[in-house]
């Protein structure tokens, strides 16, 4: 899956490409690829590249990957494809829309920011994830395998996602961060050399991301699950990029099959099975996440004509559906909020 998460720069990118296989270290490899400083379990960026670290942390069973730095200049990281479908990562990721906050600082862990996703995919896709310079960076990935995972989520009922986990090759899932995730990842992240029992803490809290993903996908429709070849995942990212490319005009879904190749059912249930919704559910959860931060600095009224409404009451009555709140009354609360912090 290909990933981007700012736009084209003048400067070209740095690239570091690797594949994982057995005893295979990151942030070694990482190391000795930019000539690196790697102290206990962190590979601490050279000057060149940026300022932070990357930190690998072996769990019995998984493999934590901490991403915390601010780049001087953009990185690709290119992730071969393994020949084996044991392999399964889910990344948790806070960083790839904060560039909608670049007027200010903002906590990236901040209870005031929007919602953010999680991928989990087989490690047999290729993947490349392009990290923005100047923005601060944090993301978490787990490491683990199918029949790891398969044994942590044992349960006498039937659920569509355990399925996909267990019989599917090729898979590739999309969730939002919810509050209780949210919770453990700070926890994960603040985890230092003053923290008492640091890797039960590690292996309790990844338990626990793993259980509120799952506790949120078992909620997802009940659909058949099919097999996801890589080309077609990469059609239903292009669909998705689409989608957000404008938040004032949802494409139409014969236009959006089109541009992806794709016959129009099979769009619509490729799309819900990576989203768990259907496109337009999701193209209107997102903008919904957008209006949030545009109230950051915009009036209500202006944030529900830059995304497209004529009416403002549909756009209020859309955002209470969402955030269970008024947009006023949101846009009052940051304003109160503020004032408090100053």
């Amino acid at each position: 899956m290909n990933h981007k998460l700012t736009g084209p720069n003048s400067i070209m990118p740095i690239e570091f490409e690797f594949k994982v296989r057995k005893n295979y270290h990151f942030i070694t490899a990482f190391a000795s690829h930019f000539n690196a400083v790697v102290k206990g379990d962190k590979v601490y960026l050279p000057d060149c590249l940026g300022d932070g670290y990357i930190q690998q942390i072996y769990l019995d069973g998984m493999a934590l990957f901490i991403h915390n730095y601010k780049l001087k200049q953009e990185l690709i990281l290119k992730r071969q494809p393994t020949t084996t479908n044991e392999s399964i990562t889910i990344k948790f990721d806070r960083s790839k829309y904060l560039s909608k906050y670049s007027q200010q600082d903002y906590d990236p862990f901040s209870d005031q920011l929007p919602e953010f996703e999680v991928e989990m995919a087989t490690s047999n896709f290729y993947a490349e994830l392009t990290i923005p310079e100047n923005k601060q960076i944090n993301f978490l990935i787990i490491g683990t395998s199918r029949s790891y995972l398969i044994d942590l989520l044992k349960s006498e009922k039937s659920y569509t996602i355990l399925d996909l986990v267990k019989t599917h090759p090729s898979f590739v899932i999309h969730e939002l961060i919810r509050p209780e995730m949210d919770g453990m990842l700070k926890q994960i992240i603040q985890v230092n050399e003053t923290t008492e029992l640091p890797m039960l803490l590690y292996k309790t809290k990844a338990h626990e991301l793993i259980y509120y993903l799952f506790k949120s996908l078992f909620k997802r429709p009940i659909n058949v699950p099919v097999n996801i070849k890589r080309e077609d995942a990469e059609k239903i990212y292009l669909v998705r990029i689409a989608l957000l490319r404008d938040f004032s005009k949802c494409p139409l879904l014969p236009e959006l099959a089109e541009m992806s190749g794709l016959g129009l059912t099979k769009l619509q249930k490729l799309f819900s099975q990576i989203f768990g919704q259907s496109i337009h559910n999701y193209y209107q959860t997102v903008r919904m996440m957008q209006a949030c931060s545009l109230l950051t600095h915009l009036s209500v009224s202006e944030t529900g004509h830059k995304l497209g409404f004529t009416n403002l009451s549909h756009f209020t009555r859309l955002f209470e559906k969402h955030h269970q709140i008024k947009p006023k009354h949101f846009k009052n609360r940051l304003i109160s909020e503020s004032n408090y912090t100053e």
